[in-house]
């Protein structure tokens, strides 16, 4: 089962057991207020039933907890990733840069977009570079293709909120305790599942 699934179908169930709970109180009021003797055996049974209830709403809601941490965690760890990666490429778009900054400065010949992506990084590094070119005018001039030649296709990045939905999660409400519901009570409501 995936994650967004059992998000939704704790979130019925705790719905479902919210009105169990709602009309099981409402008929320990009404059973207060009339007051009649012959009550009493109803209200032991509504007072047990709206026990196992509220122990199940307890349970169900200790795993919708623990599924919302859980897709969190998973949103979170993606986006570090995301980031991760970003940092990265960054990281290496600079050191071409310097790369770019160093051959010029030796007095080599870089492509003009080389040139180009130094001089939109930084007027003031290019024009250093071209200075120390002048200067190292003497020496062999080695001649280079760029370094962006290899530019791979971006791929479209991953929502993390789709990740999380889409994460498997086994029976997540395997282990809550389901409450047995009676027709002895007399409330004629339906099970809810």
């Amino acid at each position: 089962m995936k994650l967004g699934e059992a998000q939704k179908i704790t979130s019925m169930h705790l719905n479902a057991l919210s009105q169990r709970r709602r009309t099981l109180k409402e008929l320990l009021e009404e059973g207060q207020a009339s007051g009649s003797g012959s009550a009493n055996f109803d209200r032991v049974e509504i007072t047990k039933e709206l026990s196992a209830v509220e122990k199940e709403y307890e349970q169900t809601q200790d795993v919708a907890d623990e599924l919302s941490a859980m897709s969190t965690a998973i949103q979170n760890a993606e986006v570090a990733r995301q980031q991760g990666e970003a940092i990265a490429e960054a990281a290496e778009e600079i050191l071409k840069i310097l790369e770019v900054f160093r051959r010029i400065a030796k007095g080599d010949k870089v492509p003009a977009t080389d040139e180009k992506k130094l001089m939109e990084y930084s007027q003031v590094m290019y024009m250093s570079a071209k200075n120390m070119a002048l200067m190292n005018q003497n020496c062999e001039r080695k001649k280079h293709k760029s370094l962006w030649e290899e530019e791979p296709a971006q791929e479209e990045p991953v929502d993390p909120f789709e990740l999380a939905a889409n994460t498997e999660v086994g029976e997540p409400l395997a282990g809550v305790t389901a409450v047995s519901r009676s027709s002895d009570t007399g409330t004629g409501a339906a099970p809810s599942a």
